[in-house]
């Protein structure tokens, strides 16, 4: 395996494929962790003789599984994320996940004390919410610790999620507690933007694999949302994007926002969209898009020609929500 940071827990694997009497299974893995798809199934189809298919689709997170493959499977492996997006009751998208659909969270066994010690140079308050992607939420007790003895109060907040403190791309609720800012160990920048946009807090998010260590400040942030917003006032029409990945398919909302944008005067219409892309919103003559699939989407967007706003955005453009509503948790 080139990739041994995390545990891709292959002996729970290999079990269950012989427990079941799979045949022919799925591999579902994040765009940074494919480099070691093949060496998952090599390993996954010498032991057990099952015919292994790799998924070579998005996998974003527990809303993105890749059902048509799920179809043509005995079981589907999703690695990197927690099954308790799509069962959470603000997130019910079915009634329950398929069985043959099993979730590897790849826990991480990097050290995250020396990323969080490194953060506390750029702590301002004495408090802060301390959060974690699934990798590293089983950690936060050592640093909780680790923080109390450097003179910082760390917090570890209830989640709607599987564990205290975990957080998602869009789902802060573990963040929402008494604080001066939050600290999010975890990588890349999705999700500490998202953490200070919805909380209105500065987010020091630390990396234990880099050490690199990020500041993120939510009036930058919803700076550009409000623009996005300024520039869809004006639009007479507008395309209704309805996402049709597993856990974003949301038509109902989308049928009844187009109800109301009409009932506003406006031309709405109606798209269903697998990947949702600046190309492919190119073609479509309409003035604005409004986004019902995953709600931090439309941050890819800020640059784009016409603007690409989320639901709660697009009801203050119909009159119906106060700016500052959009950021309610």
């Amino acid at each position: 395996m080139e990739n041994n940071s995390y545990d891709f827990e292959l002996g729970k694997i290999k079990e269950l494929i012989k427990e079941r009497g799979a045949k022919r299974v799925g591999l579902q893995l994040p765009e940074g962790i494919k480099t070691v798809a093949t060496d998952i199934a090599a390993e996954i189809s010498k032991e057990t003789g099952a015919e292994v298919i790799i998924s070579g689709n998005s996998c974003y997170g527990a809303c993105d599984i890749d059902e048509k493959l799920m179809r043509n499977v005995d079981m589907l492996f999703h690695f990197g994320h927690t099954e308790t997006f799509l069962q959470a009751k603000k997130f019910v998208v079915r009634e329950k996940v398929p069985k043959k659909v099993v979730f590897i969270e790849l826990r991480s066994g990097v050290d995250i004390k020396p990323a969080v010690e490194k953060a506390v140079a750029e702590i301002k308050g004495d408090t802060v919410g301390l959060v974690a992607t699934v990798q590293h939420v089983h950690a936060l007790k050592e640093a909780e610790i680790l923080l109390a003895r450097l003179g910082k109060k760390a917090i570890i907040g209830k989640s709607r999620l599987k564990y205290d403190g975990q957080v998602l791309g869009c789902e802060f609720s573990s963040a929402v507690v008494p604080c001066d800012e939050i600290l999010f160990v975890g990588s890349g920048g999705f999700h500490p933007a998202g953490l200070a946009l919805y909380t209105g807090k500065r987010v020091i998010a630390a990396d234990p694999f880099t050490m690199q260590i990020g500041v993120y400040k939510a009036d930058e942030l919803r700076k550009k949302r409000y623009i996005a917003i300024e520039r869809a006032l004006d639009a007479k029409s507008v395309g209704i994007i309805i996402g049709m990945k597993s856990g974003q398919f949301n038509l109902s909302g989308a049928i009844d926002l187009k109800r109301e944008a009409v009932g506003k005067g406006l031309d709405a219409y109606l798209i269903t969209m697998d990947e949702i892309s600046e190309d492919k919103l190119l073609g479509f003559k309409v003035d604005a898009f409004v986004n019902t699939a995953c709600p931090r989407l439309v941050e890819d967007f800020t640059h784009f020609k016409k603007p690409v706003i989320s639901i709660k955005e697009f009801e203050v453009v119909l009159g119906e929500r106060r700016w500052e509503d959009c950021f309610v948790l």
